[in-house]
């Protein structure tokens, strides 16, 4: 394999493991026609085994072992994006934020530049709609198309083939696409255009993440009026309060001491913003939504930004006086919750109105 002079791209994609790529010689011949994996997280390092199953794969991550973790799926890691670009003419993106997304495909040296026209870039990250419409236009101009097709449900869900995917693109490109995406799940829904799976998983997150933070201050408010939680979780379970969060985070992790699931406060936040930011765009007031954009930020100021989103419980905890959560063991992240901010960061929660 050729040395050549690192980009800023390829950088961004190899990271802090870039010596540990670099000890990796790849010998094997571009085999044009491959699918290609970039990003892979909790959710695209899922979404890729999942995608192993039925084809053939080359993955990349800035994280060397978590692209090597794939291999034994069968998925070939390959250390740059030179790589993936040479050997691919499909490639499926996973990442943080729009903007790494931008940096990956038209930052200098990134895929745009490498890949062939006719090639397709599947975008799976939650991102912004208005970035992805102008990415798309831009690499319509080099012959390359842009899809997005974000998905909803946690990472279980795409391990074991069942989650939803939303899809952005327009109908010759889905129609070209969907036996692919079909092959990683059922549950495949054309949004509408390019920027409209994106668009519908803003809306998706909007709605869980007021989900989330009101389900934590209805089961605080429970408890202060001298309900247990486990009981007034059995009780909204058998009414019209019934929810997925509720069933499938509430009962087995916040209150039954399983694990909980594995995203950020600062990516819940991120999603939040973005869906608050359409809305002002689109003229559409989302009242609720921006006052969970406002306590997402205090709970970011209180307990860090990298902590586990469940843990808003804990905050929500010490600011009612109540106890929700079964054990601080449930998160990965060990808490710290920082109150000396709090009320600083604390949008308002009652008017003198609300009192009488």
């Amino acid at each position: 394999m050729a040395q050549h002079e690192v980009s800023a791209a390829t950088r961004l994609a190899a990271g802090p493991d870039e010596k540990e790529w670099s000890k990796i010689k790849d010998d094997a011949p571009p085999d044009k026609g491959g699918i290609g994996y970039v990003g892979l997280g909790a959710m695209g390092g899922a979404l890729a085994r999942n995608l192993c199953a039925t084809h053939s794969l080359v993955v990349h991550d800035r994280d060397y072992a978590s692209a090597h973790a794939l291999t034994d799926a069968g998925a070939r890691p390959v250390g740059n994006l030179d790589q993936v670009a040479a050997s691919c003419d499909i490639v499926f993106l996973c990442l943080p934020t729009s903007d790494q997304v931008t940096e990956v495909l038209v930052g200098p040296g990134g895929l745009a530049d490498k890949l062939v026209p006719g090639s397709v870039v599947i975008d799976q990250t939650t991102g912004d709609p208005a970035v992805t419409r102008r990415l798309a236009g831009e690499l319509a101009d080099r012959g390359i198309v842009l899809v997005d097709a974000p998905v909803s449900g946690g990472v279980p869900r795409a391990l074991d083939g069942t989650i939803a995917m939303m899809v952005g693109a327009g109908d010759d490109d889905f129609a070209r696409i969907s036996p692919l995406l079909a092959s990683m799940t059922p549950n495949v829904f054309h949004a509408g255009d390019v920027g409209a799976g994106h668009a519908m998983k803003l809306v998706n997150n909007l709605m869980s993440g007021v989900q989330r933070l009101l389900t934590f201050e209805c089961l605080a408010l429970a408890a202060k009026s001298g309900i247990a939680p486990d009981r007034a979780h059995e009780i909204l379970m058998a009414g019209g309060a019934r929810n997925s969060f509720l069933e499938k985070v509430v009962g087995p992790s916040i209150l039954g001491g399983a694990a909980a699931p594995d995203f950020s406060i600062k990516l819940s936040h991120k999603d939040v913003r973005l869906a608050c930011q359409m809305a002002s765009l689109e003229g559409v007031p989302v009242f609720l939504g921006v006052q969970a954009r406002e306590i997402l930020q205090m709970c970011m100021a209180v307990v860090g930004p990298d902590a586990e989103v469940d843990q808003a419980a804990l905050v929500l905890e010490r600011l009612s006086g109540t106890r929700i959560v079964s054990s601080p063991a449930i998160f990965k992240k060990p808490p710290v919750v920082n109150m000396t901010d709090a009320t600083e960061h604390c949008p308002p929660a009652t008017t003198p109105e609300d009192s009488q």
